[in-house]
């Protein structure tokens, strides 16, 4: 296994794409390929920008890794409100 291989596993959701990434981002003490965290950083963005969690039709554009993430990283109220 080459060593980019090795590295990839920190982030799940290589398994599910090619190329494997040569270097990887920390997001909230979670290692992350470049995909997944430029991924985080728009969700989050929105999220602000909206003052709540995404509709739907957004939130589709956003693999499950991405929005469970940045749900569990983002300070909100109970209602899904920004605090």
């Amino acid at each position: 296994m080459s060593a980019y291989q090795e590295m990839a596993k920190q982030c799940k959701c290589c398994g599910k794409h090619v190329p494997l990434p040569t270097t990887l981002k920390e997001y909230n003490e979670v290692m992350l390929c470049p995909t997944t965290f430029s991924n985080v950083v728009e969700y989050k963005r929105i999220w602000k920008t909206l003052g709540k969690r995404p509709a739907g039709s957004i939130r589709k554009h956003f693999s499950d890794y991405v929005q469970q993430l940045v749900e569990e990283t983002i300070d909100k109220n109970e209602d899904g409100t920004i605090q």
